[in-house]
């Protein structure tokens, strides 16, 4: 089945390299963009809930390749210098960010805020998708 150039929804449901990420949920991949979608509950060390923001050098990396895609922008989360400061340990947001599209073929994808990060930075390793998996969307 050939799904070239159409724009496919990822379902992936995956932690980041430390407990503390956000949970990476779904990847849409469209001729004109690739959306990743985050979820991230606040973090009840600390009393207000902490605060999240991305890095302007965040990337995908498509591993097969070697190829880097810059972010272009976000959704639901500032860009550093700016941050989100939660207002209780309770707290939860979802959040987007947005890249170039990548090739509509199975492939492997690395997220990364940070090369070399701590655990805190939002790092994602292998994250595989597969052309058949993935569902149309209109």
């Amino acid at each position: 089945m050939m799904k070239k150039n159409k724009t496919l929804l990822f379902t992936i449901n995956k932690k980041g390299h430390s407990k503390e990420n956000p949970d990476l949920l779904r990847i849409l991949c469209s001729p004109e963009y690739t959306k990743i979608d985050f979820g991230y509950i606040a973090k009840s060390i600390y009393e207000n809930g902490g605060w999240i923001r991305m890095e302007k050098s965040t990337f995908i990396e498509i591993v097969e390749i070697k190829e880097r895609l810059l972010l272009t922008h976000t959704s639901g989360i500032p860009i550093r210098p700016e941050y989100h400061y939660f207002e209780s340990n309770k707290e939860w947001r979802y959040f987007s960010l947005f890249f170039p599209p990548i090739p509509q073929k199975d492939c492997t994808l690395n997220i990364i805020e940070i090369e070399n990060g701590t655990k805190n930075d939002f790092n994602y390793f292998d994250v595989s998708l597969k052309i058949e998996d993935g569902v149309e969307v209109i």
